[in-house]
């Protein structure tokens, strides 16, 4: 009896052994959870990214009129931020020749258009007196410099050890005597309102002296400790459909515009707890990720499978360039993830995995549209006491140490009359089978709608969402006039359509996943709700079969 009893015991192990790799996928609740903040985040970044400052409008150019004046070079004092080459560019379209007042006018524009361009856009250029007989021109640049730099807040002025840190965190290369950067206070900008109680703006003054310039930073904030409850049914069967969530979220907890957030959710068979963090200076911005999980999976009716999990996560990101219609950023982030899995009481081996992840993101405007580009290499390493890789892995053996590349490209723009399309595509290639939490899985919330647990999983794969919002003379027609603002204020109805397809190198398997459907979205006071029904189009078996119908819902709300 004992034997046969070891044997059915082995055989569930070695079963659940088998499956070990893809159980994190469905069952870990944290995995989900970090791709929907991660779709919110590039969202959110790409849907606020607007305009950015640039050359005040100089009015209309002037007339030609008058006489000419025989001009043979050109000469521009007072520069120190732009090379000379450019400068004698931007001269070499004017002389030699005969100019007019508004040929100097012109000149005088280009050389102020090219210090916007580079944020300098308190540089102004002007003509001194001279005599142009020997058929040279002179124009003098006044470089915009920083006089002051104040910060304010709604009772006054903020002086002190809590001003330094607040500027020296946001505008650490801006000091009085410095060029007037544009760009270095757009990001110190970012950086004070990337926390939810901020919000910063600047307003400039004239100095005391020629080219100087009072920088203030108009600095209000408001519930720097904010608590949240979400309730939603974004689960799946197997853990329990239904997920509440408590969170807290402290700014400025040092005084370095710094963000602090912690959560706790759980559902029937799962729990998860995260702490995170930020703080900026100036380009950069530095994280902590710190989060556990537990989890419950039945195998049959005499067994179940029990994992944890725990993460450590350190990031860093730089801005690599500003302009005016765009930005382009790098990241760096080092994860060590430790994971376990009992069958019973049995357990299987552990896996810690160590990854080191670098990628680019570029964010551009267009006249039509919004897009945001990003690519990123991410590197399985044996740092940390990771989990090896034998020395000759089989080939359908999953790699602790690997290499594979992700990429991604969303665009948000009107879609004529109809309203506004959001298309998100991802991508994901490896080369070497990989654990489950480094594969992409597809049919979730976060990737294609219309599933509660992944039907498509591999190493490598890519997958497409699109999303309509729908323009309001579209859905109001039939709503009374005058409760139409109200309502628009509150609502926004969208449909959505997704397609995905992975390859898993270790089954040599090949799966597609595919949903339509319809949602909305509801604000009031202190209230945001969603709601979506799903039609999955791709079964389980990875044939084109339309399921029944999947209704997710939603609901946040600030608690205070």
């Amino acid at each position: 009896m004992r034997r046969c009893h070891a044997a059915t015991l082995a055989t569930l192990i070695t079963l659940a052994a088998q499956g070990a790799q893809a159980q994190d996928i469905p069952a870990d609740p944290l995995l989900e959870a970090r791709r929907i903040e991660a779709l919110e985040a590039r969202t959110n970044a790409l849907g606020s990214f607007t305009q950015q400052g640039g050359v005040p409008d100089p009015g209309a150019p002037q007339a030609r009129s008058g006489p000419c004046f025989d001009v043979q070079s050109v000469t521009v004092t007072g520069v120190t931020a732009l090379s000379q080459d450019r400068i004698d560019a931007l001269m070499a379209g004017y002389v030699p020749a005969c100019l007019q007042g508004a040929d100097i006018q012109g000149m005088m524009r280009d050389i102020d258009r090219a210090y916007g361009e580079e944020g300098l856009i308190t540089t102004k250029t002007y003509i001194p007196p001279q005599n142009l007989a020997e058929g040279t021109l002179t124009l003098d640049v006044l470089e915009g410099r920083i006089e002051g730099l104040f910060l304010v807040g709604p009772e006054g002025e903020i002086t002190g050890a809590r001003a330094k840190r607040l500027l020296g965190t946001a505008f650490p290369e801006a000091a009085p005597g410095d060029l007037f950067d544009l760009r270095g206070f757009e990001q110190g900008l970012d950086q004070m309102n990337r926390l939810t109680s901020v919000d910063a703006k600047l307003q400039l003054q004239p100095g005391d002296t020629p080219g100087g310039s009072f920088v203030i930073v108009e600095r209000a904030q408001a519930d720097r400790f904010r608590g949240r409850a979400q309730f939603d049914t974004l689960g799946s069967d197997v853990n329990g459909r239904l997920r509440v969530t408590l969170g807290v979220e402290l700014d400025d907890a040092l005084g370095l515009n710094d963000a602090w957030a912690a959560s706790l959710s759980g559902t029937a068979n799962s729990n998860a707890i995260s702490l995170s963090g930020s703080v900026p200076y100036g380009r950069w911005t530095f994280g902590l990720d710190l989060s556990a999980s537990e989890y419950l999976t039945p195998l049959s009716p005499v067994s179940e499978l029990f994992g944890t999990a725990s993460t450590a996560e350190l990031s860093a990101g730089y801005m690599l360039h500003r302009g005016q219609f765009s930005t382009t950023s790098a990241r760096a982030r080092l994860a060590v993830r430790d994971s376990e899995r009992f069958v019973n009481n049995a357990q299987l081996i552990p896996l810690r995995l160590s990854t080191l992840q670098l990628g680019l993101e570029r964010l551009q405007l267009s006249e039509t549209a919004r897009n945001s580009f990003d690519g990123t290499l991410t590197l399985g390493l044996p740092w940390f006491d990771a989990t090896r890789d034998p020395d000759a892995p089989l080939p359908d053996e999953p790699r602790a140490q690997f290499l594979s590349l992700g990429f991604g490209w969303q665009r948000q723009g009107a879609l004529g009359s109809a309203g506004t399309l959001v298309t998100d595509l991802r991508g994901q290639f490896s080369p070497v089978p990989l654990y489950g939490v480094e594969q992409l899985a597809l049919g979730s919330y976060s990737t294609i709608r219309g599933y509660d647990a992944p039907v498509a999983i591999g190493d490598s794969g890519i997958y497409l969402r699109s999303d309509l919002y729908l323009s309001p003379e579209l859905w109001t027609r039939a709503l009374p006039v005058f409760e139409r603002s109200e309502i628009l204020a509150r609502i926004q109805p969208h449909v959505f359509a997704d397609f995905g397809v992975t390859h898993d190198r270790a089954g040599d398997r090949t799966q597609r996943a595919a949903g339509i459907g319809a949602g909305l979205s509801w604000d009031f006071w202190r209230f945001n709700a969603t709601a979506l029904v799903a039609l999955p189009l791709v079964d389980d078996r990875n044939r084109w079969d339309r399921g029944a119908p999947l209704v997710q819902v939603r609901l946040d709300t600030k608690l205070w």
